[in-house]
């Protein structure tokens, strides 16, 4: 009998998962931690907001983008099967965004696709880099129907992390 047992508590120990990489743990690899908080820009006049948050401690991070005309809620995670970190939201007309962050030389990326009004798959790379404590650049880069990125970004912005505001 205790033959039995010891057999049975071996396979329980074998099939319980080992502790896996949280998504905290892909951010601070990557050293990203300064992604999240609220960060500011102007594009053309236009305020442009961007907001990273934990939703869920060190496992889901939200994101809420805002600009003159467009707002987007997201979620961001590690998807245990994968070991990819992935990004699905929401826009303000009721479209979805699907998105994967990874490497872009020594940045962080995010790829995302949706959908435009007449049912076309676009796609974006969108790099954050970080200029200091308070600022950041963002580069959008072309990405084409295969899912590769350019090679240079088609346009950038700066942002400054915003002062006195709470998440």
């Amino acid at each position: 009998m205790k033959k039995i047992l010891t057999i049975f508590a071996v396979l329980n120990l074998a099939i319980i998962p080992q502790s896996q990489a949280s998504l905290a743990d892909k951010i601070a690899e990557a050293e990203a931690e300064w992604i999240v908080g609220i960060w500011e820009g102007d594009i053309d006049g236009n305020k442009v907001i961007l907001t990273y948050w934990w939703a869920i401690k060190d496992h889901v991070l939200a994101s809420h983008f805002k600009s003159n005309d467009t707002e987007t809620y997201s979620l961001i995670s590690l998807n245990a099967e994968t070991d990819e970190v992935e990004q699905t939201g929401y826009d303000n007309k009721g479209r979805k965004q699907t998105g994967s962050w990874g490497p872009k030389d020594d940045m962080p990326m995010l790829t995302l696709t949706r959908k435009d009004d007449s049912g076309n798959t676009n796609s974006m790379g969108v790099a954050f880099r970080r200029i200091d404590q308070n600022n950041i650049e963002l580069q959008i880069y072309r990405v084409d129907a295969d899912g590769t990125v350019a090679d240079f970004s088609e346009f950038s912005m700066e942002m400054k992390r915003a002062k006195g505001k709470k998440i």
